[in-house]
């Protein structure tokens, strides 16, 4: 399991397993574009800025993970790198380029857990006032059903993961709208919760509509990340919006969660 020994970054885990909190994926593939959404998602409330992987891969970590840093020196901001090798040396990358979190694919397993563990934890090291965490993302319904989700969870984190992130996968989701539509995510995440909730956080993303999340926080889920879609259908015009859109949707979906 985690350590929990670094302040900076206990204080942040704290917030992400008992508070409310909302993360923006920003999913473009240009900074320009990552920008106008990562600053309307700010003016909107949003707690954590995610570097989305198609921005990461396009654009390249070493040149993304510091000018995030440089224009929101205050953010927590987490690359979702998908990383399935060698993900201790991309972790090292994020960290520092001064990332805060790095989340994985724990498809990956166990020994990259660990590797990215050991990467976290010397840049814990390094400076006592930067938070840094490292995140498993459990995509399903490749990691499904509940009890394989669980059984992942569980070995994250005890492989020394301070969150795990329910994942419904975009290509999945697009070639069977149904499995959207479904309570497949949320009833995967519940278990999930149940089981490790208690010890790390546990995040859920993948096109979640508001109601979805509602549902979910009132079954005690904190964590919740706003994808393209801002909680509407997929067709949403997302990214494309006016910034003071993206803006509004944001603010509307936090509203709502928090009041359920």
């Amino acid at each position: 399991m985690a350590s929990t020994n670094h302040a900076a970054s206990a204080r942040v885990l704290d917030m992400l397993r008992t508070q409310f909190t909302f993360q923006i994926s920003v999913d473009t593939d240009n900074l320009p574009q990552a920008y106008v959404v990562a600053d309307a998602a700010l003016a909107g409330g949003i707690t954590l800025v995610e570097m989305g992987t198609p921005l990461l891969k396009t654009e390249g970590v070493k040149h993304v993970v510091p000018a995030f840093r440089q224009r929101y020196p205050d953010a927590i901001i987490l690359a979702d790198m998908k990383s399935m090798d060698g993900a201790g040396f991309e972790a090292r990358s994020v960290y520092g380029g001064g990332g805060n979190i790095i989340d994985f694919l724990a498809l990956a397993g166990v020994a990259s857990a660990k590797n990215v563990a050991a990467a976290r934890d010397e840049f814990r090291d390094r400076d006592p006032s930067m938070a840094r965490l490292a995140f498993a993302d459990i995509l399903v319904p490749q990691q499904g059903p509940a009890d394989v989700a669980v059984d992942t969870a569980q070995r994250m984190r005890d492989a020394g993961m301070d969150g795990v992130g329910l994942h419904l996968q975009l290509d999945a989701r697009r070639a069977d709208p149904s499995l959207h539509a479904s309570s497949y995510l949320s009833d995967v995440a519940r278990a999930v919760f149940e089981a490790v909730g208690e010890s790390c956080s546990v995040q859920v993303v993948g096109g979640l509509t508001i109601a979805q999340a509602k549902a979910l926080a009132k079954d005690g889920l904190r964590a919740f990340v706003i994808s393209g879609n801002f909680g509407l259908a997929e067709s949403h015009a997302g990214y494309g919006a006016p910034a003071a859109e993206q803006t509004r949707l944001v603010k509307d979906f936090i509203a709502q969660v928090s009041a359920a």
